[in-house]
């Protein structure tokens, strides 16, 4: 059966990728040639605080005929709603009723499809409940016509992607999905045969980026947000992990998520030209691939 091609696939300019205000992210994603970008729910509740107005955020999305194509991220979606207490994300809370009603109110707004979701920053195995926690997320998303990916990160309780695509099938919901990160793959267990027995279906985003084999720093949560590469300038394997998931039915957006001291050096714009440039170099490897 004849693999679709990733470039079909819709691009992302994830929030991390270039740190700039609103208004300017938007213009050099459309400049770079990305149609969708990502938004932080924390930015966007900062915004509204700043005095934004959703009829603002949206005629800079449209002078620019740019789309938000996911929000992030939801943390700890099944631990007890209060401070999560992690030294490297002040101010973070888990199961965030405010985040989660902003969320839906972006995908009712402006029509966002995904919103991103993880689990707590602690030792697997997930909470008591996770399983309901996340069918429970995804009926209230539903309700908002959002989809909910589920990352696993192998500093969380859902370290892997074999962990995480259990969750997802047990919750058995059509709109319930795995956002799958290079990143987090291979820094913790990549398995690529675990990955390529996922169904199609259960996958709804694609986050790329590279990576050295050896991180630069043993702390894993900042390493994770200064040291990333554009795709194709690491060592991860990137052809090889997409062609894992390149099947008939793959529907998935690939968010371009390259947080990354060395590319925020070259400003906006550049960062924004440079991620997409690599990122269809690295998706057009993987189709020419056998």
């Amino acid at each position: 059966m004849t693999k679709p091609a990733l470039s079909e696939l819709p691009l992302v300019m994830a929030w991390g990728t270039v740190r700039a205000p609103f208004p300017e992210r938007v213009a050099v994603a459309a400049e770079a040639g990305f149609r969708r970008i990502g938004l932080m729910l924390g930015e966007y509740t900062a915004m509204r605080e700043d005095g934004w107005t959703d009829a603002a955020m949206k005629s800079v999305l449209e002078e620019h005929s740019v789309a938000i194509g996911e929000v992030e991220v939801l943390f700890g979606f099944a631990a007890p709603s209060g401070p999560a207490g992690i030294a490297e994300r002040p101010g973070l809370v888990y199961n965030d009723p405010g985040l989660e009603q902003a969320a839906f109110h972006l995908g009712d707004t402006f029509g966002v499809p995904t919103v991103q979701t993880v689990g707590t920053f602690s030792e697997p195995p997930p909470a008591d409940g996770v399983v309901e926690a996340f069918a429970g997320l995804c009926d209230r998303a539903a309700a908002h016509g959002m989809n909910v990916a589920l990352e696993f990160v192998p500093y969380t309780d859902i370290p892997d992607v074999s962990a995480a695509d259990a969750i997802v099938a047990g919750a058995g919901r059509a709109n319930g999905g795995l956002c799958v990160d290079s990143w987090h793959f291979y820094r913790g267990r990549p398995d690529l045969e675990a990955l390529a027995a996922i169904p199609a279906e259960r996958i709804t985003v694609i986050q790329i980026n590279d990576g050295p084999q050896r991180p630069d720093s043993a702390n894993r949560r900042l390493d994770a947000v200064r040291n990333r590469r554009l795709p194709g300038e690491g060592e991860f394997d990137l052809v090889a992990w997409l062609r894992a998931m390149q099947r008939p039915g793959l529907r998935a957006s690939v968010s371009v998520e390259v947080y990354s001291d060395t590319l925020a050096s070259l400003g906006a714009a550049r960062a924004a030209k440079q991620a997409l440039a690599a990122t269809r170099e690295v998706i057009a490897k993987a189709d020419r691939s056998p």
